[in-house]
């Protein structure tokens, strides 16, 4: 053994290079730090970045060798034992410049030797130079106001206020372990999954002794395991996923064998050594060729599974027609009439491009058998929803099985429902040792994905601008399994209308199987797509018509406490108001001149619109406050960075007249924790939040007339505050109180609280909506016609907060939607070629950069106070992904007449739309590329 002697955050440390030979394997291993987070495993996103002797290098590609005798800095060496954070770690907390944490230390790093080359840097500088991290949540303004902020920290300029740090804020910019990928137990495991390389194929064998024999390899699993469970498939509606692939394989990368080993590298070993023996089968890659007469199947029977219940004026169909999965139809009024009495009727199409979460956590999952059940940690967003998969397929009750859920490192819906899970529970009981299988990013990008879909939408008009009626059919690219695609089939066909009043609708969506990556929740499922493909029908019926498109917006928008469609809630929103706002910031109605004679100037407007809060949701709370007066909240909303654990703990303080800092939320297990159906649908602080409020009131009162008894007031004299029960001007401590009753053992309150969203037949989709989203979105763009590049000039992305409970985890939500929205307009996509996936990797996909930012960028968080959650307040999470595509579409319209409506608005597409426009001979106006 050579050792490799270098300095570690200021200490001299040696290893072995031949054992570790890459810096990050190094450092998260024998070194034993936390805080260097590996997550794209290609040196590009910078998340497990490090300085060697000042300059930042990513420890994924960099070789242990290579440091000998230099100066290694993690994020754990910026902050001594006992002492004080760096102005940049003070910096990031006091801006919220992080969401879910996964790239934060990296983020950190970069940030110091940025500030120590230069102290005073430029916003412009701080930009190009934090360009070379991604951040998947942010939306990186924050993160550049934070950089900005600790400059002025250091030079002194500015002083931080004291103020006392919450537990995930310490661990997100210190590097401390806090994802399920940081948990161990002894006699763990690594598996490793071999993956199919033919995208439709039947297995005729699989041979796996090879791979069993190999020291080191404890079990090996293919379908044969399969057998002995109750049900071996999975998915939401449609259960059709298995396991492991057991007769066929489906797509690129589905799972074939899996092996459990005693390090990660002998698993992968041990793959190597698996022959499998396929049958290639023809393969549709396309919805075009699935739907094809006589296209190959993908199932050649029915799936298990049953439908969710549906209301008035909706019909669904469950695998209706070869390789359509489901079918959903939203049908209101009498179109025909309507559209045969209609002045104009406008036929158009639009393509949705597919992108990949791309989440810097990947899935993690670790499972432990325990008796005749086991015990998971998983970076699961639906820990009770998992639990009852996982019953279903083992054949084993509830109780039987303990799901821990730690912070998520992002998530964005990939990590929504059952994933794989039941695979590393599968290796689990045949090792009969704990067992963890944590997927690449590459993998990653073969297990989920979002909806490619085409929308054709038939739009009858008014000759003064009044919207008639619409029929629309939707195809979604569901890929190879169902996963959620039949709950984005529901959203995209109840949303396609948009927040505006119509005579009419007649909407249909299906749910397509191809032989490419399965798809499933992506953030704001199916409110995406409706409103790319609506607000940009919009502008361009009101271009034909001569119209102003804001002025066509204001005449059809449905105002507040006006039902969305018959039988549904309200709109609790005031959409006249923010479209006026967002109009007027961008300057509508005034052109300034372009910066250069081959560059046009355009400005779009769209309103993104979705439904929020989930379908008939139920959740349940507790909320107990300990002897000395502070409060726990238990609840099973899963934190990925969106701010909800401090939502709830304003809400909680707020109600018990306290500091959030003495509020703590305990970590979610479903033997422990308060149901909840999962964290989805930007529910959290409409709902849980809720049922968070009504506990923390549960338990003032149950405090309140202890103190009563112990005071012999009545309880209504009484107030509680700051941990303190007072009546008149005495205040006495509850400690005092607790102990003089209950003796020095001392006691606890607790109060419980719940919620349910009542299921109404009259509703579509059998409840009526929880709250609505809006997002009205301004955009000035300035388009090159000589390279079709296009420039974000000034982003204005608002949201409706209701009310804003925590006002700069809003800002980051919208921001960080905003940006990937950006991503997904202008470059960001799943490429295929047939069925193969070229993106496979993240050096091959493109994201979002804080290079890419608009050049003028503004979040705007509206508090209309209309929301059902506590204190008016309605979530946002989803809110800035709806309407900035459209908006982008009519912008660039705006600048050089011509509509996209195929995304990405790639530099190719613009010139392409240009040249045709130049060809037209007639002139006669846009033409749609």
């Amino acid at each position: 053994m050579i050792d490799t002697a270098f300095t570690l955050d200021g200490a001299a440390i040696a290893v072995d290079a031949a054992a570790a030979p890459i810096l990050a394997d190094a450092l998260s291993g024998p070194c034993g730090c936390s805080g260097v987070r590996v997550a794209c495993d290609h040196g590009a996103c910078g998340a497990c970045m490090v300085l060697v002797d000042g300059v930042p290098a990513t420890s994924c590609s960099t070789l242990t060798a290579t440091v000998a005798g230099r100066a290694v800095t993690t994020v754990a060496g910026l902050r001594p034992a006992q002492g004080p954070p760096s102005a940049v770690q003070r910096a990031f907390v006091e801006g919220a410049a992080f969401q879910c944490g996964m790239c934060t230390p990296g983020m950190v790093l970069l940030a110091e030797a940025l500030l120590d080359r230069n102290p005073a840097p430029e916003r412009a500088e701080v930009r190009a130079w934090m360009g070379a991290n991604v951040c998947r949540c942010t939306g990186y303004r924050a993160i550049e106001d934070a950089v900005l902020r600790a400059a002025a920290l250091r030079s002194g300029e500015e002083e931080a206020p004291p103020r006392s740090w919450r537990p995930e804020e310490a661990a997100k910019v210190t590097g401390t372990a806090f994802f399920t990928t940081d948990v161990t137990v002894p006699g763990l495991l690594e598996a490793k999954i071999l993956r199919s390389p033919h995208a439709h194929a039947r297995i005729r064998a699989i041979h796996t002794a090879a791979a069993a024999r190999l020291p080191g390899v404890v079990a090996v699993v293919t379908g044969a395991d399969l057998a002995d469970l109750a049900e071996p498939c999975y998915g939401l509606w449609v259960k059709d996923q298995p396991v492991i692939a057991q007769d066929k394989v489906r797509h690129v990368g589905d799972p074939v064998a899996a092996v459990a080993a005693r390090d990660a590298a002998t698993a992968l070993a041990a793959l190597a050594l698996i022959e499998v023996e396929y049958e290639p089968l023809p393969a549709v890659a396309t919805v075009e060729e699935a739907l094809a007469p006589g296209a190959p199947l993908l199932f050649e029977a029915p799936s298990a599974g049953r439908l969710g219940p549906h209301g008035a004026g909706v019909t669904s169909l469950k695998e209706p027609e070869p390789n359509v999965l489901y079918e959903f139809r939203h049908r209101m009024g009498d179109v025909d009439a309507v559209f045969a009495t209609a002045d104009h009727v406008f036929c158009d199409s639009f393509d949705f491009s597919r992108m990949s979460h791309a989440c810097l956590e990947s899935i993690v999952t670790i499972a432990r058998p325990m008796g005749e059940g086991f015990e998971l940690w998983s970076s699961n967003q639906d820990p009770f929803f998992l639990r009852q998969d996982l019953s279903d397929i083992f054949g084993l009750p509830e109780h039987l099985i303990r799901i821990h859920t730690l912070h998520l490192g992002s998530a964005f819906g990939l990590k929504s429902y059952c994933k794989l899970e039941p695979l590393t529970v599968l290796l689990a009981r045949k090792a009969g040792r704990p067992v963890r299988l944590a997927l690449t990013m590459d993998e990653g990008f073969l297990t989920l994905s979002q909806h490619a879909a085409r929308l054709q939408l038939q739009t009858a008009v008014a000759a003064d601008g009044r919207l008639l009626a619409r029929r629309s059919l939707i195809h979604l690219d569901a890929g190879a399994y169902a996963d959620g695609s039949a709950l984005v089939a529901d959203k995209v066909g109840y949303r396609v209308g948009g927040p505006y009043l119509w005579e009419a609708l007649d909407n249909r969506a299906l749910a397509v199987r191809t032989n490419t990556v399965p798809a499933g929740s992506y953030r704001g499922f199916g409110g995406t797509q409706a409103a790319f493909a609506s607000e940009s029908q919009l502008d361009m019926i009101a271009r034909r018509l001569g119209l102003d498109p804001v002025a066509l917006r204001l005449r059809n928008l449905l105002p507040p406490g006006v039902p969305y469609r018959p039988g549904d809630s309200a709109i609790d929103s005031d959409l006249h108001a923010g479209l006026e706002a967002v109009a007027a910031r961008i300057g509508w109605g005034r052109r300034e001149p372009p910066r250069a004679p081959h560059l046009a100037r355009g400005k779009g407007i769209a309103i993104g619109f979705k439904d929020a809060g989930g379908q008939g949701r139920f959740a349940q709370a507790q909320v107990k406050v300990v002897g000395d007066g502070r409060a726990i909240i238990s609840c099973a909303t899963v934190d990925m960075g969106q701010g909800a654990s401090e939502a709830f703990r304003r809400i909680v303080a707020e109600v018990l007249k306290m500091s959030p800092a003495n509020v703590s939320r305990a970590e979610v297990d479903t033997d422990q924790t308060a149901f909840d159906q999962g964290t989805h649908a930007s529910s959290a602080t409409a709902v849980t939040g809720e049922a968070v409020r009504r506990a923390a009131e549960a338990v003032r009162g149950r405090i309140l007339a202890f103190a009563a008894g112990q005071l012999d007031v009545p309880a209504d004299a009484l107030d509680y505050r700051d941990g303190a029960v007072r009546h008149g001007n005495e205040s006495v401590p509850l400690k005092d109180l607790v102990r003089g009753y209950y003796g020095g053992l001392g006691a606890e309150f607790t109060g419980q609280g719940e919620i349910k969203i009542e299921t109404c037949k009259e509703a579509a989709l059998f409840a009526q909506i929880v709250y609505w989203m809006p997002n009205w979105v301004g955009v000035e763009v300035e388009v090159d016609m000589e390279t079709g590049k296009v420039a974000l000039l000034h982003l204005v992305s608002a949201a409706d907060a209701g009310r804003a409970l925590v006002p700069e985890a809003v800002r980051g939500q919208i921001e960080g939607a905003s940006m990937q929205a950006v991503g997904q307009t202008l470059f960001e996509q799943l490429v295929f070629d047939g069925t193969e996936l070229l993106t496979d990797t993240p050096q091959r996909y493109r994201m979002p950069l804080s290079t890419d930012l608009p050049e003028r960028f503004e979040s705007v968080i509206f508090e209309q106070g209309m929301g059902r959650g506590p204190f008016g307040a309605k979530g946002v999470g989803e809110a800035g992904i709806l309407g900035v595509s459209s908006a982008i579409a009519n912008a660039i319209e705006d600048a050089v007449g011509v509509r996209l409506t195929a995304l990405p608005f790639t530099p190719d597409k613009v010139l392409a739309a240009l040249d045709a426009k130049a060809l037209d001979e007639a002139g006669s106006g846009p033409v749609a590329v």
